[in-house]
């Protein structure tokens, strides 16, 4: 269902809504924070919504004469855009049925006061929701949720063993976001940079990493997923079997089997499967660095963030420049000295300042 112009009425209406303020999981507050990043304009109608939950009856069908009036006036307070100033034509729309019935009165027909309707609005919406109280689930007891992050910094590795036993083998410059014990009906990371993952399995329980709008979804398998600084995201499964979709872009979902890879944008701009190197893709768990015809800007980053340093190029003129070359366990300077044979640059280091300069 489309809840991109959800109106108050609408999240009010809606049962998975009314679960997550009556009682939030880990699952529900990590679907609706995700809503809320992507939907922001609807913060107000979410806010209203919130209100007329929090007030459900809690034990009988009947709403007293207080309560009724105490929650008349938040309603008034929330809505006072929706009622017309003409105290003679106003009236507040409780749903669409009432919406569409008072706008196609005909003007001959005999026209209530504003009081009565006044009282007919509070007697139906007390029903509604009486109704909608008594149809909720069970009440769940509420689980306390802890936000967990790691991160590494550029020149550094790292490993995180999580509470299921999977394992997150980070790249440098990158970090992971998730839920102290993954409390709730899924297991869900959300990635920023580059991660090897190893999934301890379990059926129940599905292991589901977000790496901006692209979702990849497994049970029990190994994969790697990059997604540096532009928004080129590469999925890779060594071993088991991944779903592989888009938030934005329903057509793009795929699932792929050991060997396979998606390449794809954030936002949908493209997307294209094929087989991969294994060698080349988890080289870099391996103290490996593969340039295979690699252009130069996107070398230099992957230096830069591999030993924590800025580089400089100066008097560079080839745009098609590509480096190619197999360096395991290499020094930056041994790594430049390769390269700047076949690229014909001289080099310069002097501590964390790199100076490539191109012969003129």
């Amino acid at each position: 269902m489309d809840k991109s112009n959800f109106s108050a009425e609408d999240f009010v209406l809606d049962s998975d809504f009314r679960e997550w303020i009556l009682y939030p999981n880990n699952q529900r507050n990590v679907r609706w924070e995700l809503y809320l990043e992507k939907y922001p304009d609807r913060i107000k109608e979410i806010q209203i919504a919130r209100e007329l939950v929090l007030n459900l009856p809690k034990t009988d069908h009947q709403i007293k004469e207080d309560e009724i009036a105490s929650l008349w006036t938040k309603i008034d307070a929330k809505l006072v855009d929706q009622v017309s100033e003409d105290s003679e034509k106003s009236a507040i729309p409780i749903n669409s049925q009432a919406t569409i019935k008072r706008y196609t009165k005909e003007s001959g027909q005999r026209k209530f006061n504003y009081p009565l309707l006044k009282i007919a609005a509070i007697i139906l919406l007390a029903a509604l929701l009486g109704f909608l109280y008594y149809s909720l689930p069970e009440r769940e007891v509420p689980q306390e949720i802890n936000w967990l992050s790691y991160s590494t910094k550029p020149g550094v590795k790292s490993s995180v063993t999580l509470s299921d036993g999977s394992v997150v083998k980070l790249n440098a410059g990158s970090s992971i976001r998730y839920v102290q014990n993954f409390v709730g009906e899924t297991r869900e990371i959300f990635l920023d940079g580059e991660a090897f993952f190893e999934v301890a399995h379990d059926t129940l329980k599905p292991f589901i990493v977000h790496t901006q709008d692209i979702t990849t979804k497994a049970l029990g398998t190994s994969f790697n997923i990059k997604a540096n600084d532009s928004e080129k995201i590469e999925i890779s499964l060594i071993t088991g079997k991944v779903e592989v979709k888009s938030q934005e872009v329903q057509e793009f979902i795929d699932y792929l089997i050991p060997g396979e890879q998606v390449i794809t944008f954030a936002k949908g701009n493209s997307w294209e499967k094929d087989v991969f190197d294994e060698e080349n893709v988890i080289a870099w768990m391996n103290q490996t660095i593969i340039f295979d015809d690699t252009p130069l800007p996107e070398a230099i980053k992957i230096l830069e963030n591999w030993f924590g340093v800025t580089i400089t190029v100066n008097q560079f003129k080839d745009q098609n420049l590509t480096l190619s070359g197999k360096f395991k366990g290499e020094t930056l300077k041994n790594i430049l000295e390769g390269l700047s044979y076949t690229a014909r640059f001289k080099y310069e280091i002097e501590g964390k300042e790199i100076q490539i300069n191109f012969k003129q």
